[in-house]
């Protein structure tokens, strides 16, 4: 990946729980929480099997770009089917540990079953909201979150509870679709030649559901809208050494309908859901049109994603 806009580097001093209890000490409210269980366990089966690179890359990219090593503790938020999990468990090694979270029963079946098939004995998957990861204070070396902490995450508040779970020095490393775009009306995970006829189902959708409520409506108060807002966010929570960079994915798909088929198995299952069906056949019909049109001369249509990628760490004693 090419590294496309920026890095700010900051000094600064100074569920083991079960869906019955979703609702208790968590950021979100019950109702939000209850609709990311529902999408993500409907999502799960299919969930980054599509035959299109786009979570793993991301995963194995943030497991570097932590600076996860040898020996480490890791516990990985919102840990899906595993395309951060797998890479930070490769580079903690046989001496260290990974854990991984995930709110959707389903999941976290895939991910065990996939950790057992690769004979990962220091990797263990639990059913938790990675809202408020129930573990003790300075538990682990590393909290990363791979296209998952975004969805709830609103303030510095509710990244807090991810410092008091490092070790003094510890490193927090999440990985988000850029929003850097959305005050132009646009969004990352949209191809541009598509971006003004999915956003507004994407606005409704969201309308609707209240789960991820106003990443895009209120642009101004995003905290992912600028480099400069996410480094205030992490260093508000008490992080220090800051660093925000925004690469460029790469996102190689074979026609306009993979595409669609390949966002059908993300969060965005939820936007093409709330569609009454004779219009999202229509809507996908022209989605796939345009997109087709992108075709390169190999018959592949590539389109660029922008990632943001931030870390901080947690200060010394």
């Amino acid at each position: 990946m090419a590294e496309s806009v920026l890095v700010l580097p900051r000094n600064i001093v100074g569920v083991g729980a079960e869906f019955g209890r979703i609702g208790e000490n968590c950021m979100g409210s019950a109702e939000n929480t209850e609709e990311m269980y529902n999408l993500f366990n409907k999502t799960a089966k299919a969930y980054d099997q599509s035959g299109v690179e786009f979570f793993r890359p991301i995963g194995r990219r943030l497991v570097e770009f932590s600076g996860i090593s040898a020996g480490n503790s890791v516990l990985d938020v919102g840990a899906g089917r595993g395309a951060a999990l797998f890479p930070a468990a490769e580079a903690v090694g046989e001496s260290g540990e990974v854990i991984g979270v995930d709110i959707s029963e389903e999941m976290v079946k895939y991910a065990r079953g996939d950790a057992e098939e690769r004979g990962l004995k220091r990797v263990s998957v639990e059913v938790m909201n990675g809202q408020r990861p129930e573990f003790a204070a300075g538990r682990f070396d590393a909290v990363i979150g791979s296209c998952s902490l975004f969805i709830w995450v609103k303030s510095s508040d509710d990244v807090r509870p991810y410092r008091e779970l490092l070790r003094a020095g510890g490193r927090f490393a999440t990985a988000a679709p850029s929003f850097f775009s959305t005050t132009r009306g646009k969004w990352a995970l949209f191809p541009e030649i598509v971006n003004e006829l999915l956003m507004p189902y994407m606005l409704q959708s969201l309308k609707q559901s209240g789960a991820y409520d106003s990443q895009f409506a209120e642009a101004g108060s995003n905290w992912l809208i600028t480099a400069e807002s996410i480094a205030k966010t992490l260093e508000d929570a008490g992080f220090v050494d800051v660093e925000v960079v925004e690469e460029e994915l790469p996102v190689v798909v074979e026609s306009g309908e993979q595409w669609v088929e390949f966002t059908y198995t993300t969060g965005m299952r939820g936007m093409w859901e709330r569609i009454e069906e004779n219009e999202r056949r229509e809507v996908v019909s022209e989605v796939s049109r345009r997109l087709d049109t992108l075709r390169d001369e190999n018959g592949e249509i590539t389109v660029p994603v922008p990632i943001v990628y931030m870390r901080g760490k947690a200060p010394q004693a």
